[in-house]
């Protein structure tokens, strides 16, 4: 018996989707920076791509629990060839943008279904997605502030990048 209605299983569901969806887009991000050369950005993006994958995790594990059944879709393939840095992290600012829409969404259906158990699951998500998009928005204004990324301020970033990604990792 599931403590949660079909509806909102096939929804949770295409969430789950989602993040392994951006799981794949970020490790094929991160592998476009390692070409790159850009070995602070392709460990923070490895990392990245490890976090979405527990996102998912963390959506089968509750779709389970609640007596539905994870089910991993079909999936678009992932872009993997970008212009320039900022190009990426632009795309991935606007990814964020758009997974934050669809937490939105799925919170908005617990709440008009008095769905309090699934409503109390999204509460993490809620707040990661603030966590997200703060620290993309602050990564896109660092590569604005270094201006054009060449040379020694592409060597700047990437160094930035890769700071960050220890400091994060290690809170």
């Amino acid at each position: 018996m599931s403590i949660i209605n079909e509806e909102t299983v096939k929804l949770l569901n295409v969430h789950l989707n989602e993040e392994h969806y951006s799981a794949n887009l970020y490790f094929n991000m991160a592998g476009w920076c390692e070409r790159e050369g850009l070995k602070g950005c392709s460990k923070f993006l490895y990392n990245h791509s490890a976090e979405e994958h527990t996102h998912l995790e963390k959506f089968r594990e509750f779709i389970n629990k609640a007596g539905g059944q994870a089910i991993m879709g079909e999936m678009r393939a992932p872009e993997s060839s970008f212009n320039s840095v900022e190009e990426l992290f632009e795309k991935i600012v606007k990814h964020e943008e758009y997974i934050t829409s669809c937490i939105n969404k799925l919170v908005g259906i617990a709440m008009e279904n008095k769905d309090y158990v699934t409503l109390k699951f999204l509460e993490w998500f809620v707040e990661e997605q603030l966590e997200e998009e703060e620290l993309f928005n602050d990564i896109l204004k660092k590569i604005k502030i270094l201006g054009d990324l060449k040379g020694r301020n592409l060597y700047t970033f990437d160094k930035f990048i890769d700071n960050l990604d220890s400091k994060e990792h290690n809170s």
